[in-house]
């Protein structure tokens, strides 16, 4: 996104970010250009593409992150898949926008498997950094979420900072406005992304889950229809907007959302052609629900963006402007694929790490400290010589994080 401030004359540095959801579809990945320095800098979005999943990689991987353990050598296997799709990525991407592969660094993030140990949750990343950096002769940064658990966090969420940063530009005066960002995925979450002010400390960050997403989706397609002329349409609504897990201490990772409510509220209830109306009347509650009640109520606010491709999206935004009276833009508006999210925070927190700040809100993942996240794999001695000059002149943390909320 620019910037209306010209905050720096510094040229831009680049960064990649690579993405595999937990649906397992396809690589994602996107260019992004930084100018300045640290949680100063102006954030825009250059490019971006993707590679599909060839089936029998996307069926493996599928069962694998929904619990199904696989034999260390078909591990091994599929991280070797997966890493040279996202080498393909990686290559294209830097063919695409002509960049010097010695002056870029690339962040990657996930496939993801959350396993868990005694009483906690260990992230199991799929892939294999070595091999992309090997490749490609960029340095990687990756395990996210591994560095957060070693600060004794929970692994996420991590998006927050990114946000940030890519929907705030930075702004000399006081008159930029907040925005709230609703990201559809596995699940629906809020983002309040208050505006960035040159000199100042990073102000409240906001994060409120709304709903599941396309867990609900999935959830959905296997309850059975009511009989004919018996559905309970608006009783299956009330019944889901009252269910205690939507309203309990916050769950930021899918796998651990019960649906199971959802599913018996559902079940025999609804016809078969009501299944996506219901959803999107459901997701439309919920985010003016989230906007109303558990995000920061200011007259400042006039702008929301729809993060995602949920089912209906259009006709999700519209209701929004209706009941808000805001400017709701979704990612097709702004000139963005769907599943841009997940390889744009790849890339800024890969810029937070060369940048030396902490990406990570720690009131919302619950770590003891705020650090510095991510883990460096270094690509050709000279892009490695130029991340290491890059860490050496960074700014290290110059807007502290300990007022986030």
């Amino acid at each position: 996104m620019r910037s209306d401030a010209t905050i720096s004359l510094e040229r831009r540095r680049w960064f990649l970010g690579a993405s595999v959801g937990l649906r397992a579809e396809t690589v994602d990945g996107v260019v992004i250009a930084t100018r300045g320095r640290g949680l100063e800098a102006a954030v825009e979005i250059v490019s971006e593409g993707f590679v599909e999943l060839p089936k029998p990689i996307a069926v493996t991987l599928r069962r694998h992150l929904q619990g199904e353990p696989l034999p260390i050598g078909e591990k091994v296997e599929l991280s070797r898949q997966i890493a040279e799709l996202q080498t393909v990525v990686v290559e294209r991407l830097l063919h695409e926008v002509d960049l010097d592969p010695r002056q870029v660094a690339v962040g990657l993030s996930g496939p993801t498997a959350w396993r868990r140990l005694g009483e906690t949750w260990a992230p199991e990343t799929i892939g294999a950094p070595e091999l992309v950096a090997e490749a490609t002769g960029v340095t990687v940064i990756d395990a996210f979420a591994q560095r957060n658990i070693a600060a004794g966090g929970t692994g996420g969420p991590l998006d927050a900072l990114p946000l940030w940063l890519l929907f705030s530009p930075p702004q000399w005066s006081s008159a930029g406005r907040p925005t709230i960002a609703i990201s559809f995925d596995e699940t629906v979450d809020a983002y309040f992304v208050p505006p960035r002010r040159v000199g100042a400390e990073i102000p409240p960050i906001f994060w409120s889950p709304v709903a599941p997403g396309r867990l609900l989706q999935d959830q959905l397609e296997q309850v059975q229809s009511a009989t004919p002329g018996k559905s309970q349409f608006e009783a299956v609504l009330k019944a889901w907007r009252e269910i205690d897990s939507l309203y309990q201490t916050p769950i930021w990772r899918p796998d651990l959302f019960d649906m199971e409510p959802f599913f018996q509220a559902a079940n025999g209830r609804i016809d078969a052609d009501q299944g996506e109306a219901l959803l999107r009347r459901f997701w439309q509650d919920q985010i003016a629900h989230a906007i109303q009640a558990d995000l920061p109520t200011s007259a400042a606010v006039q702008r929301i963006v729809l993060l995602g491709e949920p089912l209906g999206v259009e006709e999700i935004a519209d209701k929004i402007r209706q009941r808000t009276d805001m400017m709701v833009e979704t990612t097709l508006d702004l000139g963005w694929n769907p599943r841009i999210i997940g390889p744009a925070v790849a890339a800024l927190l890969a810029f937070a790490f060369l940048e030396r700040f902490p990406a990570d809100v720690t009131t919302l993942t619950g770590a003891k400290a705020a650090r510095v996240l991510g883990r460096a794999t270094p690509g050709s001695p000279a892009n490695w010589q130029y991340c290491l000059e890059q860490l050496a002149t960074a700014p290290c943390g110059k807007m502290p994080l300990r007022n986030a909320v």
